[in-house]
């Protein structure tokens, strides 16, 4: 049979995609379409093969099979065996069922790409590597990986706005393995960490381990989103003059000016100083009352309260 290149067909590389191997087609179907070229005698032909072309390549068990054996690729559905080939594989070799449980047939044959040297093993794996051969060619079992795993890390909102490192301890058959998770500045409570081939064993490999973050509050500051909020408190005094105080932050020491007339709830907003910078720090005024006051200190509010027009 005549090699035909469906890659050189459809202007294609061997290694693209399903969707640039898609685009291609489209563009070629529409442009040498027997409609849209009628004064092209080769126009019927052209148009025929770009859809054998398509037809094979689309399919990703059709072009693996074209891959390995170019033209030949169709015939692996009626394969004969060559004298002898039943004692590397079995006295039935293809009498065994893929993973999709249908009877499995192929063809021999060497396309482009495997030579009847060095592409030997090549070809046979690209062929039989889905049914789980073992050693001498023998159907060997189907390894199940190991599950994944979870379990939770907890950080404070200081942790997650500069980012920190946890050590975990892993039991495993070997003993306790111990291990140094890098957590990332700006980690958000419910992020997931994987620890790629950590967790449960499997004859197939292990699993992974997802450590699940929980960022805790220690009462000094609050997340919203990536927004860092803090209270500020102020004495009624400061809250009608205005003042000027100063406010801790995971970025240190700043001083805010608090403008007169401010009530309880309203905030005051530092730029950038939130979450791993991403959001603002908030300061929200919270205004106190002292509790004990000096027969002075109750004169004077009372005074106050006879002049004041205030009213809430």
């Amino acid at each position: 049979m005549e090699y035909k290149d469906y890659y050189k067909i459809l202007g294609v590389e061997r290694d693209a995609s399903q969707d640039e191997i898609k685009k291609r087609y489209r563009k070629l179907a529409r442009d040498c379409h027997p409609d849209t070229c009628r004064n092209d005698p080769n126009a019927e032909k052209r148009f025929k093969e770009i859809n054998e072309a398509y037809e094979v390549l689309r399919d990703p068990e059709k072009r693996q099979r074209y891959d390995a054996l170019g033209s030949n690729w169709q015939e692996g559905q009626s394969f004969r065996p060559p004298p002898g080939f039943e004692h590397i594989f079995g006295s039935d070799p293809f009498a065994g069922r893929g993973r999709s449980g249908r009877t499995r047939s192929f063809s021999f044959g060497f396309g482009p790409g495997t030579s009847k040297a060095g592409g030997f093993s090549d070809f046979f794996e690209s062929l039989f590597g889905d049914l789980g051969m073992a050693g001498h060619g023998e159907p060997g079992p189907s390894f199940t990986r190991g599950s994944d795993m979870e379990t939770e890390v907890r950080i404070s909102i200081e942790e997650a706005h500069t980012g920190t490192t946890r050590g975990i301890q892993l039991q495993g058959p070997g003993g306790v393995k111990r291990l140094n998770v890098k957590i990332p500045a700006g980690a958000h409570d419910g992020m997931k960490i994987r620890l790629a081939s950590q967790g449960g064993p499997g004859a197939g490999g292990a699993g992974d381990l997802y450590l699940k973050v929980r960022v805790s509050s220690n009462g000094k500051y609050r997340l919203e989103g990536n927004d860092i909020i803090a209270d500020l408190p102020v004495t009624p005094w400061d809250a009608a003059l205005g003042t000027t105080k100063t406010i801790e932050t995971p970025d240190g020491t700043f001083s805010l000016k608090v403008p007169a007339g401010i009530s309880s709830g309203q905030r005051l907003r530092l730029k950038g100083r939130g979450l791993a910078h991403k959001g603002d720090f908030f300061a929200q005024i919270r205004i106190m009352v002292p509790k004990d006051l000096t027969s002075e200190e109750k004169r004077l509010f009372t005074e106050l309260k006879k002049v004041s027009r205030f009213t809430a």
